[in-house]
């Protein structure tokens, strides 16, 4: 049986794979919320800072749109950057899927705080 080293398996991160790793844990948390839309599931990444600029006066599909111009920008960024191994671009991407995956937590969290006290 063949173990890969670590250059091996850090080798060649696709560009799939670190999308994944930043939609995915946000998707995960809409689910466990009872969000039960694949579309809503699909972009619930995006929801964090759309909720936050919507919550400073932004309309609702703007902030989505601008949400996904700054973080299509963002990951665009990482990807196609040079300079990072492999592996950090894993790091960057799963360390920003989960940080957002948080976000996205405490806001619906924090909704439905709101809605049980009438706030």
């Amino acid at each position: 049986m063949l173990i890969p080293t670590r250059e091996e398996r850090y080798s060649k991160a696709p560009k799939i794979t670190l999308l994944l790793c930043v939609m995915i844990p946000s998707a995960v948390v809409a689910w466990l919320a009872d969000y039960s839309d694949p579309l809503t599931l699909l972009f619930a990444f995006l929801q964090p800072i759309a909720l936050i600029l919507a919550f400073l006066g932004v309309k609702a599909g703007l902030s989505m749109i601008i949400s996904a111009v700054l973080q299509g920008a963002c990951f665009l960024g990482v990807a196609a950057n040079r300079r990072l191994s492999s592996k950090a671009k894993l790091t960057i991407c799963v360390t920003w899927g989960m940080a957002f995956a948080a976000a996205l937590r405490f806001l619906i969290a924090w909704s439905v705080w709101r809605q049980a006290t009438g706030k």
